[in-house]
């Protein structure tokens, strides 16, 4: 063996080792395609030699009665090579609790095993070990209303996460959501898409696709759950020019409602005592600015994406922030409170309904409203 191959295969052989699962078995030709993916241009043959060679060495397991033959690690490899330490063990407990939606789908079924001998290996330490009872002392908190994820189709990740593996495009049927009067209809149509996949982006429990419908076609946002139907096909994506996945979203294309080439605006907030503190420790804007008002409130201006984001913000802190500038979401905002004041000033219309008193919200609503003063 050349001296100058002997790095590149020790490299190989401990790809190898570690591609074999501990409770699924896994063919040689699934070993050969688990070690390209890792940048191992091996052949068939190779992989076998290699783990038959690994077998006097190892304890591997090889089921010689299934066609093809299946390779597993034996029940002995809880140590050594075929175990995992304890810092490794807590990492992949921690992915397993916040990341497992971000792994590609075809690596979910190999990571089982994996998920499964972290937490083993935690486990056998027990409680008087300090390090393992990290895991439940972290948490990921999503902002906002606590909401149950939505359920993505196994095989659909699957094609998606291939497609963007391989870079192709895919053909999708997709429920787009509709503006019905009755909340318990149907409330989607059916579209059918060519999709260019760019990338995938976590917003608390949900799942979304980045993809265009083609060359030099903005990319959008597609609810993972809400795709019905997906399959490959053989044409290669065609990117935007200078596509970045990470300069996409840092241009707050991360936001909902934001119109292809749309620029920042100058939002200006005349922002309560708490919030303009609040403001301060999370700016909007790596250049907003403060300043305090004579009434006692802070004004608050910064550079941020016009988005549908941004009015729901506002909307929902309204009794904190008032909007000065520019007059054109001012107004929005007021129309907006008036619609939500109007709906609670009327009568509950369901038979049945509850019919507490909700004079002290409209109230507050009605007084958020009459300070609005023009500026």
């Amino acid at each position: 063996m050349p001296a100058q191959s002997k790095p590149k295969t020790l490299a190989r052989l401990l790809d190898l080792l570690q591609a074999i699962p501990r409770r699924s078995s896994v063919s040689a030709t699934e070993l050969q395609e688990r070690l390209r993916e890792r940048g191992h241009g091996v052949t068939l043959r190779s992989v076998q030699r290699d783990l038959q060679m690994l077998r006097d060495h190892f304890p591997l397991e090889v089921n010689e009665s299934s066609k093809p033959h299946s390779w597993r690690w034996g029940v002995e490899a809880d140590q050594g090579i075929g175990g995992m330490s304890v810092p490794e063990a807590l990492m992949v407990t921690l992915v397993k609790q916040h990341l497992q939606a971000a792994l590609p789908a075809h690596m979910i079924d190999g990571f089982a095993t994996v998920f499964e001998q972290a937490g083993n290996r935690l486990q056998k330490l027990g409680d008087h070990v300090e390090m393992p009872r990290w895991a439940d002392k972290v948490r990921v908190v999503t902002p906002g209303l606590l909401q149950m994820p939505p359920v993505v189709n196994p095989g659909i990740r699957s094609v998606v996460s291939n497609a963007l593996l391989k870079e192709v495009q895919i053909e999708v049927s997709y429920a787009r959501a509709s503006q019905s009067q009755d909340a318990t209809a149907t409330r989607s149509r059916t579209e059918r898409y060519t999709l260019h996949p760019l990338g995938l982006v976590l917003r608390g429990g949900t799942t979304y696709l980045i993809a265009s419908k083609g060359f030099e076609a903005p990319p959008g946002f597609y609810a993972m759950h809400r795709i019905l139907r997906a399959r490959m096909v053989s044409h290669p994506i065609m990117p935007p020019r200078g596509w970045s996945l990470d300069q996409w979203l840092s241009s707050g294309q991360a936001q909902f409602g934001m119109k292809p080439g749309s620029q920042p605006i100058e939002l200006v907030l005349a922002c309560s005592s708490l919030m303009g503190g609040m403001l301060q420790e999370s700016p909007l804007d790596e250049d907003q600015w403060s300043e305090s008002m004579s009434d006692g409130r802070v004004r608050v201006q910064a550079s941020v994406a016009d988005t549908w984001e941004l009015r729901w913000w506002l909307v929902g802190r309204s009794a904190e922030v008032e909007v000065l500038a520019p007059q054109a979401l001012r107004d929005e905002i007021r129309h907006t409170l008036r619609q939500a004041l109007a709906g609670y000033e009327a009568a509950p219309a369901a038979s049945g309904a509850d019919t507490t008193d909700f004079s002290p919200t409209s109230d507050r609503l009605r007084h958020m409203l009459s300070q609005r003063r023009p500026h």
